[in-house]
């Protein structure tokens, strides 16, 4: 019996151009010169045709591949196939040849590669008229707003240090004006229409990115989301639904090319419960995904939301967010069962928190919580920052912090890091470590150069899953005492 290798090959090759209707580039073996090689042009991994690799390239040539009859071109067919869909690769190999036609300008700053390329991605826009739902809502805030903020120093705008003290207090002065207003329509008015002004700047789209995204081209709308459909891989990847990539075995991996819809639905299977959120905000871009539509930032907080609860090592925890963007990690936690959440965060943010959450989780009761009283519970409570002081009740099994206690500045950090050791046993952070100056008022603080000076240990640190140059951490808290 005779037993056969496959014969060993060392390609080279790149897609030189992939723009005006046709695809075009090389491929060479190195160890075999005389081989020629039929390519497999793609889009959204599906084969929509070949071209046979033996064009002459005097550039090759006098680069010294071979005779540089190594070239070739492929004319797509008829049809739709966006740019950032294609891809090539050898036929009956694994090869997959590079992409250095400079089209895919946001590929570096995706975690997996688009060697396969994308498919093809369906941006969209939200689009959601005020209905008596967001009245009654209204309604509902402005009556907490006044019993809740009325203290003295409750409503501070800053707090946050920093950063967010300078973004709340130019930024959030109009939603502050309705909230201490009579008129609930015009607050709901203000809520519905957040993502498309400045107040949602630094937690979610914003005015800039809604006007960018409004006046962007087709490719330009579609670039613009394919970062979240990245995470949503990446997402697929850390669920272990799909195999991680390996450069260094060439396995450049299969989850980029599925559609969004396709991963939507792998991880929803997975997971029990339906990712993508009802409809809140007018005017916010993101996936389409049936009638929804995703943004990056959901995928951030549901990836927090499992991390959160699977770092607890309980298996209903209670859990405590410092700096919670718009509740969206609180939903998906109480969604992914956890028993109960906090979030510690500036007065009008958690005024942006409780209209979002009303919404998206009607069934959970969401209030505002004085820090001194016990919580009750249920659902989500809302603690005012610049309330907290060293009589604060927190009772969690877990402190999370996402993307925010770097743009507070040491001095806040340490505030909270001096008192989150009798809230709970663990801080679990996920956060960018860049140390730069912000403007005029400081420095960007660096959580694990800080947490060590009270008791805090470090269990584990790793980049995050889901965004590039984070660092997730789990941290354990010097044991509580006694009379806490």
């Amino acid at each position: 019996m005779f037993f056969t290798r496959k014969r060993q090959r060392e390609f080279s090759g790149y897609v030189d151009s992939a723009s005006g209707g046709r695809v075009s580039g090389w491929v060479y073996d190195r160890l075999r010169p005389r081989d020629r090689f039929d390519v497999e042009i793609c889009s959204a991994g599906a084969v929509i045709g070949a071209a046979r690799a033996d064009e002459p390239r005097e550039d090759l040539a006098r680069a010294g591949f071979g005779d540089g009859r190594y070239g070739f071109h492929f004319d797509l067919p008829d049809g739709d196939f966006p740019e950032e869909t294609l891809a090539a690769r050898v036929r009956g190999e694994e090869f997959w040849l590079l992409d250095s036609s400079g089209r895919r300008s946001s590929a570096a700053e995706l975690i997996n590669s688009t060697r396969r390329g994308l498919p093809r991605l369906e941006p969209t826009l939200s689009f959601r008229p005020v209905d008596e739902r967001d009245v009654e809502i209204a309604v509902e805030l402005q009556s907490a707003w006044a019993k809740h903020a009325g203290a003295p120093g409750a409503r501070q705008l800053g707090g946050g240090g920093t950063m967010w003290t300078d973004i709340v207090s130019k930024r959030h002065r109009p939603l502050l004006a309705l909230l201490d207003g009579g008129d609930p329509r015009a607050l709901a008015q203000c809520l519905v229409d957040v993502q498309k002004s400045s107040a949602a700047t630094g937690l979610e789209q914003g005015v800039q990115a809604y006007r960018d995204f409004l006046a962007a081209s087709p490719e330009g709308r579609r670039a613009a989301v394919a970062p979240f459909h990245d995470m949503l891989a990446s997402l697929a990847q850390y669920l272990g639904l799909a195999r991680v990539e390996c450069a260094e075995q060439d396995y450049v991996g299969e989850t980029l090319v599925a559609s969004s819809r396709r991963l939507v639905a792998e991880i929803e299977a997975a997971l029990g419960f339906a990712i993508t959120p009802p409809p809140v905000f007018d005017g916010l871009y993101g996936l389409s995904i049936g009638e929804g539509v995703l943004h990056g930032r959901d995928i951030q907080a549901l990836y927090l939301a499992l991390r959160a609860i699977e770092a607890s090592g309980v298996a209903r925890p209670k859990i405590c967010e410092i700096g919670g963007g718009f509740g969206k990690a609180a939903r998906y936690a109480l969604l992914a069962g956890a028993r109960h959440y906090t979030i510690v965060d500036l007065p009008t943010v958690a005024a942006l928190q409780f209209f979002s959450l009303r919404r998206a989780l009607p069934e959970a009761p969401v209030q505002f919580r004085h820090p001194c009283e016990p919580s009750r519970g249920k659902g989500v409570d809302l603690v005012l920052a610049p309330q907290i002081d060293d009589t604060t009740v927190v009772d969690s099994d877990l402190i999370v912090n996402c993307d925010s206690f770097p743009e507070m500045g040491d001095a806040v950090c340490r505030g909270y890091f001096a008192r989150i050791g009798h809230w709970a046993p663990l801080l679990l952070s996920v956060n960018q470590e860049a140390n730069r100056e912000v403007g005029a008022s400081g420095r960007q603080s660096v959580v694990g150069a800080l947490l060590p000076d009270y008791g805090f240990t470090r269990r584990y640190r790793f980049r995050s899953w889901i965004r590039r140059g984070y660092a997730e951490e789990l941290w354990s808290a010097p044991e509580r005492r006694a009379d806490v």
